[in-house]
C-alpha cells in the first residue's frame, strides 16, 4: 500500500456532500472525502448492503491515505466501525462529527448505545450545542462544541438577479423544513422572489407542482454559483421544526455578509443573534420577517458585520480546544 504524509488530518462522510465537513476540513489543514455508494439508494431492502460497501470502501481509503487523524460525520455511527478498527492497528486516532439527527431522529435513537461506545474512545466528539453536550457528558466521553463555522468560499460566482427584492430559501427537503408554510408565505409576497435550493429529486412533486408564481428551484448549484446566490440575495431563510438543530445556510450566509431569517429556537438565537430574525415558522411570521427585512435591511446587513466578528472570536477559542485533541496524535 502507498504511503503519503503520516501527518494528514483526513475528514469522511457517508454523504454525496457535505460543506460542513468540507469547511472543518479546511480550517484544521486536512482534507474532506464524500464515499456515498448512492446506486444502492436507502430503502429499507438494500441500506444494510449500503452501509457494508461503504464500510469497505473507508477501510480501503483510510489504508491508502493513512491519516494520522480521522474525523467521521455521525450519523450513521457505523461510519465509525471502520475508523475505530483503523485506527487500533496504525496508532491513529479518530474524531467524531455528530450531527443532531444521531440524536433525534427516529431510527438513530435505538443506536444510540453504539455512540457511547465509539465516542468514549475518540480523541473527542465533535457536537453542534450545549444540549447535545450534556448527552454525551454523561456517557462520560470527550466533546467539543462547535455550531457554526467561519465558512470560506474558495470562489463566489456570479448570480443572475432581476433587481427585486430576493429572499434564498435554502433547504433540502427534509421531514424537518417547513415549506408548506414557505410555500404560503411567498404566495402573499407576489412583490419578492424565492429562489429555493436542493436537489430537485428529492422534492415532493406537490410541492413542485404547486410553488407560486414568484418562486425558482436552482436545483443543486455549483459552489461557486450557490456563494453567489447566498452573498448575492437580500435575505437566506432556513427554516426548522427541530430544536437543537445547527442551520448549516444560515452559517454560510452569516459568512457572506447576508441578513438571515431563522427558526426560533435557543440555539439559533444564541448563534445568529443581531444578524437574524427569527420566526415562529408560520406563514404570517415569515411574512413579517420579510417585510421586516424590506423596511429596514441595511440596519439587518451592518448587523451581520458585526455578529460575524463576535462568532469568529467564539471560534478561535473553540478550535483551540479541537487542535489540543488532535495534536495529541500529529505529535506522535
Amino acid at each position: 500500500m502507498a504511503t503519503t504524509n503520516s501527518h494528514k488530518i483526513l475528514f469522511i462522510s457517508w454523504a454525496e456532500n457535505c460543506s460542513r465537513s468540507d469547511n472543518l476540513a479546511r480550517l484544521l489543514g486536512g482534507s474532506s472525502r464524500m464515499v456515498y455508494a448512492g446506486s444502492l439508494g436507502s430503502n429499507y431492502f438494500t441500506v444494510a448492503l449500503k452501509y457494508l460497501v461503504q464500510m469497505w470502501m473507508t477501510w480501503k481509503l483510510l489504508w491508502r491515505e493513512r491519516p494520522r487523524v480521522v474525523l467521521v460525520m455521525v450519523p450513521p455511527i457505523f461510519i465509525c466501525v471502520p475508523a475505530y478498527l483503523y485506527c487500533r492497528l496504525s496508532g491513529a486516532g479518530y474524531l467524531t462529527d455528530t450531527h443532531t439527527a444521531a440524536f433525534t431522529m427516529a431510527r438513530w435513537r435505538p443506536l444510540l448505545f453504539l455512540n457511547a461506545w465509539f465516542y468514549r474512545r475518540a480523541l473527542t466528539n465533535i457536537v453542534t450545542n450545549e444540549h447535545l453536550a450534556g448527552r454525551v457528558e454523561k456517557w462520560r466521553a470527550p466533546f467539543v462544541v462547535i455550531g457554526d463555522l467561519p465558512v470560506q468560499f474558495k470562489r463566489v460566482g456570479e448570480f443572475p438577479f432581476n433587481g427585486r427584492f430576493t429572499v434564498t430559501v435554502v433547504c433540502s427537503y427534509n421531514p424537518d423544513e417547513p415549506l408548506d408554510n414557505i410555500w404560503e408565505a411567498a404566495r402573499q409576497l407576489p412583490e419578492v422572489d424565492f429562489y429555493v435550493t436542493g436537489k430537485l429529486k428529492d422534492a415532493p412533486a406537490r410541492l413542485l407542482n404547486g410553488k407560486p408564481d414568484n418562486m425558482r428551484f436552482t436545483d443543486f448549484l455549483p459552489l461557486d454559483q450557490y456563494a453567489g446566490l447566498i452573498k448575492g440575495c437580500h435575505a437566506v431563510m432556513v427554516l426548522t421544526t427541530r430544536d437543537h438543530t445547527m442551520q448549516r445556510g444560515a452559517y454560510e450566509a452569516l459568512a457572506l455578509g447576508t441578513p438571515i431569517i431563522t427558526s426560533d429556537w435557543p440555539l439559533l438565537r444564541q448563534t445568529f443573534g443581531k444578524a437574524a430574525l427569527f420566526v415562529d415558522n408560520s406563514p404570517a411570521g415569515i411574512v413579517a420577517s420579510v417585510r421586516s427585512l424590506q423596511a429596514d435591511w441595511p440596519e439587518y446587513q451592518a448587523a451581520v458585520q458585526q455578529q460575524r466578528e463576535e462568532r469568529l472570536q467564539i471560534w478561535r477559542a473553540r478550535e483551540a480546544r479541537l487542535r489540543t485533541a488532535i495534536n495529541s496524535k500529529l505529535a506522535t
